[in-house]
C-alpha cells in the first residue's frame, strides 16, 4: 500500500490549539515522549471584483498555524537529524515581505508628508483643504500599519522549515469555515492507528457538511439570503415612495 492510500483526513470542529491529541506517535504508533512544534504556511488569496472593470484583484496574504505534537524518542531524533541535514534555501516569499514593507514605508512617508502639512497649518485656522490631508493621512497610517504586518507575516513564513518526513505525518489545512459555521480544519494523518485513536479523542466534534451544525448553519445562510432580499425590497419601496412624495406639489 502505498503512502497515497495511507493518507486518513479527518475533519474537526474548533480552533488548533484545542484539539484532543492521543498519547502515540503519529509517525510510527509507538508511545510519544517528546514534543514537536509542527508548522505550517497557508496563502489566502482574497480576490474582489474592481469598481471600473469587471477583472478580478486578488491580494495574498500569509499565515503561520503550529501545534506541539507529541512523537516517539526515535522518530523525534530522525525528525532532528533532518532538519540538521537539511541545507537551507531561499525563500521567495522574502521578495514578498520586502515588497510590502517598501510599500508600507512609502504609505508612511505619504502620511507623514500630509500629517506636516496640517501640523503647520493649523494655526491659521481649519479649512477643507486640512480635513483632505488629515483624511489622507488616516489613510496612509491604516494601509501602512496593515502592510507592515503582511510583511512580518510574509518574513515569518519564509523562516519556516519545510516540514521533515517525521512531522508530515501529522499535517493538516487552513482553517475553513462559512457563515454560521464554528472553525474546523482537516487533519491528514498516515498511520492508521494514529488516526483511530485521534477520530476517538476527537469524536464529539467531527465535522461532516451533512452533520446538524453544518445543517443549521445553511438554514440560517438561507435566512440570512431571505432577509437582505426582503431589507432591499422595502428600501426600494421607501425611496420610491419618499421620490413621489417630493414631486407632489
Amino acid at each position: 500500500m502505498n503512502a497515497m492510500q495511507q493518507v486518513i483526513a479527518v475533519r474537526v470542529s474548533g480552533r488548533l490549539h484545542t484539539i484532543m491529541l492521543p498519547p502515540r506517535c503519529p509517525a510510527c504508533g509507538a508511545a510519544a515522549s517528546v514534543t514537536l512544534r509542527v508548522e505550517r504556511v497557508f496563502v489566502r488569496e482574497h480576490r474582489r471584483r474592481g469598481v471600473m472593470s469587471d477583472s478580478a484583484r486578488s491580494v495574498m496574504t500569509f499565515h503561520i498555524a503550529s501545534i506541539d505534537v507529541p512523537f516517539c524518542t526515535a522518530c523525534a531524533a530522525r525528525h532532528m537529524a533532518e532538519r540538521a541535514a537539511a541545507d537551507p534555501t531561499p525563500s521567495p516569499l522574502r521578495a514578498i515581505a520586502v515588497m510590502y514593507g517598501v510599500v508600507a514605508l512609502v504609505a508612511l512617508v505619504v502620511a507623514l508628508v500630509f500629517a506636516l502639512f496640517v501640523w503647520n497649518e493649523i494655526a491659521g485656522g481649519w479649512r477643507p483643504a486640512m480635513t483632505l490631508a488629515t483624511s489622507i493621512a488616516a489613510g496612509c497610517v491604516v494601509l501602512g500599519g496593515w502592510l507592515i504586518v503582511q510583511a512580518v507575516n510574509a518574513w515569518r513564513a519564509s523562516m519556516t522549515p519545510p516540514p521533515t518526513s517525521v512531522t508530515a505525518m501529522f499535517d493538516f489545512g487552513d482553517r475553513q469555515s462559512r457563515r454560521f459555521e464554528p472553525e474546523w480544519r482537516e487533519y491528514r494523518l498516515h498511520n492508521p492507528e494514529y488516526a483511530r485513536a485521534f477520530v476517538q479523542a476527537n469524536a464529539a466534534r467531527l465535522w461532516e457538511d451533512a452533520g446538524l451544525q453544518a445543517t443549521r448553519a445553511a438554514r440560517l445562510r438561507r435566512v440570512a439570503g431571505s432577509l437582505r432580499v426582503a431589507a432591499a425590497a422595502v428600501l426600494i419601496v421607501v425611496f420610491v415612495l419618499l421620490a413621489l412624495q417630493a414631486g407632489v406639489p
